[in-house]
């Protein structure tokens, strides 16, 4: 099994693309896909169980949303404070997430990851999953605007073409009023000019789309992280050609499309943090559709 990377709906992929991806390429489910999708997993390093995820993305869009406008606090601010949860109810959660995850780790303190201490990771992992859950809810506003600019432009196509073929069916009245009553001559040119900008009003319209609220996404390389703290040593896949020529630009090599380095190479930086040993896990980063003709 491969994880697609970095986004967590199929729905955002083009369907030629999606058909595309290899057969045994799966989403990652940060813990809000329903249980049987068949195009999402969820990885068995994540330290909250949808129960919990639910709540914990609930909590932290009502604390974005008391501090600032949300979008922003999705794309900026809580990346930065992936952790911030209203007193109350983050301490039910972190009591319980301290319960549940118990066997998350073994009774030795290891946490699969050499040189990562227990209590680092664990934090590293839910601050990673908080992070997804909010990307997952980011592509879920994309995919809902998707859905109302679609169907405003077909709105807006059928009322310029009504406006058109009204103006079409106005002029043929007045060129044959003009025939019979040369006199309305001037009432049609004032006439012709309001339907000459009815009609100008009728393609602008035709032509609308809204704007587009959420072009800017979270970033790629601190989902990237994330992906190597709740699936470690999976491989992933991507078609974003905008990562492949990031990656390409830094001077990492695709051999036979497929990036292996460091996570904290591809994440960018140059040396792994003391702090975070996770990030020197080898990774493999294929890409497939457009993406692998760029590498």
């Amino acid at each position: 099994m491969t994880l697609y990377f970095p986004n967590l709906h199929p729905d955002l992929l083009p369907g030629v693309l999606r058909q595309a991806l290899p057969a045994d390429v799966r989403f990652l489910d940060p813990g809000l896909a329903k249980a049987d999708s068949p195009d999402h997993v969820l990885p068995e390093a994540a330290p909250f169980d949808r129960r919990l995820a639910r709540a914990i993305l609930a909590d932290t869009l009502r604390f974005g949303e008391s501090v600032a406008d949300g979008r922003d606090i999705a794309v900026h601010g809580l990346l930065q404070q992936a952790q911030a949860l209203s007193p109350e109810s983050g301490r039910q959660v972190q009591a319980e997430v301290e319960r549940t995850i118990a066997g998350g780790v073994g009774p030795d303190g290891q946490t699969g990851q050499p040189g990562a201490p227990a209590g680092a990771l664990l934090e590293a992992r839910r601050q990673a999953q908080t992070l997804l859950l909010l990307a997952w809810n980011l592509e879920e506003r994309m995919l809902d605007l998707r859905g109302i600019d679609a169907g405003l432009r077909a709105s807006w196509a059928r009322l310029g073409q009504s406006v058109s073929e009204a103006d079409t069916l106005a002029g043929a009245l007045a060129e044959t009023l003009i025939k019979a009553q040369p006199e309305a001559q001037t009432d049609a040119d004032e006439e012709g000019q309001a339907d000459h900008e009815s009609m100008a009003v009728g393609k602008v319209l035709a032509g609308l789309t809204l704007p587009d609220a959420f072009a800017e996404a979270l970033p790629w390389r601190r989902l990237l992280e994330a992906f190597v703290l709740l699936a470690p040593g999976q491989e992933l896949v991507t078609a974003d050609e905008a990562i492949i020529a990031a990656l390409l630009e830094a001077g990492l090599v695709a051999a036979q499309g497929v990036f292996t380095a460091p996570a904290w190479k591809l994440a960018g930086l140059d040396r792994c943090p003391a702090a975070r040993p996770w990030l020197d896990a080898p990774m493999r980063l294929a890409c497939v559709g457009a993406a692998q003709g760029g590498a």
